[in-house]
């Protein structure tokens, strides 16, 4: 039987797909007990049932596992289906609320994955650089959501990614709902309304104090 039949790649993808998905979850396991300096590869292997070399393969090094829990981070905070979502809407305030979502389930899913960034990258080149790849593409995804907003007719004021940038901060959900003890209910709520009333013009949206 041929190796490169569809059916069989779908398998091997499948399979390549869960081993990634492993050595990641062990990685993510091991970096917020022991911390990214107290994980080795070694350890990373063992927690997850591989050989050190099927880690090195996939991902060179120990900075190249810290940088797969960027890509993680983007799917279990499911943004691909909030960009996906974002093509089909048309309403300006609707497409600010996705920018909402998204931040809740950014910290609510995956607060540890930060929380490992935020911890060491003041200390560990690897991971400093791995942290400002993911705030590049946060900034990126609110780029696409503000000329989304404007494509559809929507009026914003200036530095709008700004101003959305330093509002779905960490360190503002972290202000709200560790500090202030907010739901994650109140703080997506409380994003949307102040989102939309300081990027758009003139928004329609209303929002009470929790």
């Amino acid at each position: 039987m041929p190796a490169d039949l569809p059916g069989i790649v779908r398998l091997r993808d499948r399979r390549e797909a869960m081993t990634l998905r492993v050595i990641l979850t062990a990685a993510r396991r091991l970096f917020a007990e022991r911390g990214y300096a107290r994980a080795p590869i070694r350890l990373i292997a063992q927690e997850a049932g591989v050989a050190p070399q099927t880690i090195y393969a996939h991902f060179g090094s120990k900075a190249g596992v810290l940088g797969g829990l960027v890509d993680l981070l983007d799917d279990e905070a499911g943004l691909p289906d909030l960009i996906a979502a974002a093509e089909r809407m048309t309403d300006p305030e609707a497409l600010l609320g996705l920018l909402a979502t998204a931040s809740r389930q950014i910290q609510e899913r995956c607060g540890d994955i930060l929380a490992i960034m935020g911890s060491g990258a003041a200390v560990d080149p690897d991971i400093a650089a791995t942290q400002a790849e993911g705030a590049r593409r946060n900034r990126l995804g609110v780029e696409m959501i503000i000329e989304r907003v404007r494509g559809v007719g929507g009026r914003v004021t200036p530095h709008a990614v700004d101003i959305a940038v330093a509002l779905m901060s960490g360190g503002v959900h972290n202000s709200l709902v560790t500090d202030a003890g907010w739901s994650h209910d109140d703080y997506e709520a409380w994003l949307r309304h102040t989102l939309a009333t300081t990027v758009l013009s003139a928004p329609t949206t209303g929002w009470t104090v929790p």
